[in-house]
């Protein structure tokens, strides 16, 4: 008989596969909760009805135990999804060991570094495979939007030779007998691609070496990048206002049940514009520690989303000495004190960077001077915008962190399959 998820069982004969769920043992009457990937449902042993070798063993599977059921499927108000089963026949298919070593309920008691440190067995919580279901579905829904619109998916090296986006925090590698490092961004390639390919997308492990203990901060995360020729910075911060509404109108339809059991309801975000100089008023105002010149700190972004709930925050024109030596200066002036970046807060949580680049080799040379990196490391980058380079833009999102700000998580890491961070390297 051919397997039917829990999710599909209906009346009659049936054959199903899972995890025993839940055991509970009323004398007469036996219940059994058979957990797979779809769902639950409820296997039902009557005494006087089921053949004694099947009442009997259903006690003696330990939980999280994978087993085979056969059997006859009938409605019933009382059960979990509206049917229930009577076994005729039950299979141990691989039994697991009696004592788990945390607790995997819907209301996990485990705290989450010891979740993690188990997190192979963790994932059989339904609550944790509902956050992966759906950022699953948010990576679809963002490939979905851009190639819909004819932008061309690519795939950036992960080893580099030089720093993606300046600064100390790289991972080095031996490439070979040279020295390498984990890429801190897809950014220069993406740049390189957008000259000729006019409109790119990709989503891309990077690596921070950034010793950080923070809940916003992991060392290894995906990141959901654009980049798109003839467009400024606020070009394309329209297009991420447009792609979070389709993720989560995507969400909100494909995965009702997830959302559901996480307690969450979403809505579709609205935008706002704010420049930079109005935010730091805005933050002081309410009483936030910020001063101009300063990155916007954690507090503050939580208070933004405070006084713009359900919505994008875009701050502009930022301070060229807070922004990556790629981010084009004010007006493409080299002695500018303001950039055409931008950052993005959503959720309490700034969860993308972006601007318009720089696209004029000799004004790039300067910026990464001025950021006092070498520009002879970046011949390969520069010379690609010496044929014929048109202005261009993008911007990152975290995958993980976008996950957190939308299911409203407290740590990324709960929206990080197999965390990595300053002490986490294992499993």
């Amino acid at each position: 008989m051919k397997r039917t998820y829990t999710k599909e069982v209906k009346q009659g004969k049936c054959f199903v596969e899972g995890f025993v769920q839940d055991v509970r043992d009323l004398s007469k009457i036996k219940f059994l909760v058979l957990r797979d990937i779809t769902g639950i449902v409820q296997i039902t042993a009557h005494k006087d009805k089921t053949k004694k070798e099947v009442f009997d063993i259903i006690t003696k599977i330990p939980r999280e135990s994978v087993i085979s059921i056969e059997g006859e499927a009938v409605k019933s108000k009382q059960a979990p999804n509206g049917i229930e089963i009577f076994p005729e026949k039950i299979s141990v298919l691989a039994e697991a060991e009696p004592k788990l070593p945390i607790d995997i309920s819907d209301f996990s008691k485990t705290e989450l570094p010891k979740r993690l440190d188990w997190r192979f067995l963790d994932l059989h919580n339904r609550k944790v495979q509902a956050i992966f279901k759906i950022q699953s579905e948010i990576a679809a829904a963002f490939r979905s939007f851009w190639k819909d619109r004819g932008f061309i998916e690519i795939n950036t090296p992960c080893i580099i030779s030089s720093a993606s986006e300046g600064g100390t925090e790289l991972f080095p590698v031996m490439y070979f007998e040279k020295p390498a490092f984990l890429a801190q961004s897809p950014q220069l390639y993406k740049q390189m691609c957008v000259t000729a390919l006019e409109k790119v997308f990709t989503i891309v492990p990077v690596w921070r070496a950034e010793p950080s203990h923070t809940v916003r901060h992991v060392t290894e995360a995906r990141q959901m990048d654009i980049e798109v020729a003839f467009s400024d910075e606020f070009d394309v911060m329209d297009l991420l206002t447009k792609v979070v509404a389709y993720i989560v109108k995507q969400v909100k339809t494909k995965c009702k049940e997830e959302l559901k059991s996480l307690g969450k309801e979403l809505k579709i975000p609205k935008a706002k514009y704010l420049s930079y100089t109005d935010t730091i008023k805005l933050l002081k105002k309410n009483k936030i520690k910020v001063e101009q010149g300063e990155d916007i700190p954690p507090e503050g972004e939580k208070k933004l989303s405070e006084i713009y709930p359900n919505t994008i925050i875009f701050t502009y024109d930022w301070p060229l000495s807070l922004k990556p030596f790629y981010i084009m200066p004010k007006d493409e002036k080299a002695d500018a004190k303001l950039s055409e970046g931008f950052d993005a807060i959503y959720g309490g949580i700034e969860i993308s960077s972006g601007g318009q680049r720089v696209h004029i080799p000799e004004l790039l040379i300067k910026r990464l001077k001025a950021n006092k990196l070498d520009p002879k490391k970046f011949d390969y980058y520069i010379n690609s915008f010496k044929y014929g380079a048109p202005r261009h833009a993008g911007w990152s999102i975290g995958l993980e962190r976008f996950t957190m700000a939308l299911l409203g998580l407290e740590n990324i890491r709960e929206a990080t399959l197999f965390p990595r961070d300053v002490e986490r390297l294992v499993p």
